[in-house]
């Protein structure tokens, strides 16, 4: 049997029609490929290393506490470990070659960790008896060991954090504190988007990450990625707040409407988002995204990028024209590709920015 993205699979669940096939994965044999025929996060490599322990010192930090052992001892690993934290998130790449290793996991309790094999894994619930083989997003339980064999070769990203981080964006978006423990749990109902939101996710934060790794990743990006994560995961598993999230927005005085664009026009330099505006109005990111909508038939973070978008100009109507003047401008606005830049200004002020940057004058 396997497992389709989403939650956690249990002996005797039945995979959604086309969830046989695993992920996009490299050569058989080989580690998951990217565009550049590279694994995942490799621009972060923190150890290539055959023995044990040195694997596992550093793949934890960046996941959940777990016990390795070798499946076949006799057989030397090839291990490789890439990874970084992103906010309060962290992504940790890991295959460990050679005859492979089975991984026991605790319950995670206060964490959250998901796994996503690029290969089909082999995974044990060790109260229940459970067994089912992952071929796509899993989340570690929180209340029973689990025993884990990913593939030797093609490896397996981890995505962790705090129940507590995910309880907080929760909060923001909802607006007031949500006060029971955040749990995941497959019994718990559908969720309010396709489990393939969360795959899609990280997959694109992954791919932001390696193509940033040689400028660096700009703060305005790093917000937007961590959010990114924690969104899809709220909205992509089943979880105990599923039916709060479900819930139509409160109606709130549209009279915050100038509030939130002075708020916005103030911080606009900041890696702030849609619930660091949200938290300033004293309103949670629903309550926010009904009044953008209907003051300015725009979301949050349309809003966001318009005010962004009229300070980059402003920039570069006053700019010395230069060969960085314009890849300056755009990272201070938070763009990472200069493609997406161009693409949003010109949508906006029906020219590119170099040629705004051309009929600049220069401050006397």
């Amino acid at each position: 049997m396997t497992a389709a993205s989403g939650p956690c699979p249990r002996a005797g669940d039945e995979p959604p029609p086309g969830a046989e096939a695993g992920p996009p994965h490299g050569a058989e044999g080989e580690p998951p490929h990217g565009a550049e025929g590279e694994p995942p996060l490799s621009p972060y490599q923190r150890v290539a290393s055959g023995d044990i322990d040195v694997l596992h010192r550093t793949v934890e930090p960046y996941a959940v506490g777990h016990d390795l052992r070798p499946r076949d001892p006799g057989r030397p690993l090839d291990g490789l470990v890439n990874a970084l934290g992103v906010g309060a998130v962290k992504l940790v790449w890991v295959r460990y070659g050679g005859g492979g290793v089975i991984v026991d996991t605790p319950p995670t309790e206060g964490a959250f960790a998901l796994c996503a094999p690029m290969a089909p894994m082999g995974v044990e619930y060790r109260r229940s008896g459970g067994r089912a083989t992952a071929a796509g997003s899993l989340v570690v339980a929180h209340d029973e060991a689990m025993r884990l064999t990913p593939d030797p070769r093609r490896g397996c990203l981890v995505i962790a954090t705090s129940t507590g981080r995910l309880a907080d964006h929760l909060g923001g978006f909802l607006g007031r504190e949500y006060d029971p423990p955040l749990r995941f749990h497959p019994a718990d109902g559908p969720a309010l988007a396709p489990a393939s939101v969360v795959e899609r996710t990280w997959r694109h934060v992954c791919a932001v990450l390696d193509d940033s790794a040689a400028a660096g990743l700009h703060p305005l990006a790093a917000r937007s990625l961590e959010e990114s994560l924690l969104t899809a995961v709220l909205l992509g598993l089943p979880n105990t707040a599923t039916p709060e999230l479900a819930e139509p927005p409160r109606r709130v005085p549209h009279h915050l409407a100038g509030f939130i664009r002075e708020w916005v026009e103030a911080h606009h330099q900041r890696p702030i988002g849609a619930s660091d505006i949200a938290a300033a109005a004293g309103i949670g990111v629903r309550q926010l995204q009904a009044i953008c909508r209907a003051q300015w038939g725009l979301t949050p973070t349309r809003l966001l990028r318009g005010v962004r978008l009229d300070h980059a100009r402003a920039a570069l109507r006053s700019a010395e024209p230069g060969r960085r003047t314009v890849s300056d401008v755009a990272a201070a606005a938070g763009y990472l590709h200069m493609s997406r830049f161009a693409e949003h200004y010109r949508q906006r002020f029906g020219e590119t920015p170099t040629e705004t940057l051309r009929r600049a004058v220069p401050p006397a």
